[in-house]
């Protein structure tokens, strides 16, 4: 037997509540201060020209030089999708992911 499918009521449609991301990746061994260079860079760009990112904050794992978690909180669905589509972020991307040990996990949370 399956479970009924979850009903979203119109009030409470993704689009219009905030989208909190983590993603974390791990730098290869020797390019953990470029990893982090690049990353700063990005989490300026987000600052400076992304209003509807509320938050955007870059830490690294306690311990561990390599292991890296960006937090960021979005207004709204439309301005996660935004982020993605920016100039500063489709300019980074290609030079992290040579440099990552593995590809990047992301978890996407609605805020309640």
């Amino acid at each position: 037997m399956w479970a009924e499918p979850i009903k979203f009521k119109r009030a409470h449609a993704p689009s219009k509540r905030a989208v909190c991301v983590t993603v974390r990746g791990e730098a290869s061994e020797g390019a953990e201060a470029e990893v982090e260079r690049l990353l700063k860079d990005l989490a300026f760009a987000v600052d400076l020209d992304e209003p509807d990112c509320t938050s955007y904050l870059l830490t690294r794992q306690m311990g561990s030089h390599r292991h890296f978690v960006v937090h960021a909180r979005f207004v709204d669905w439309r301005a996660f999708q935004r982020h993605a589509e920016t100039p500063h972020f489709n300019r980074m991307l290609p030079r992290l992911t040579p440099l990552l040990a593995a590809p990047v996990s992301m978890e996407i949370f609605l805020e309640v």
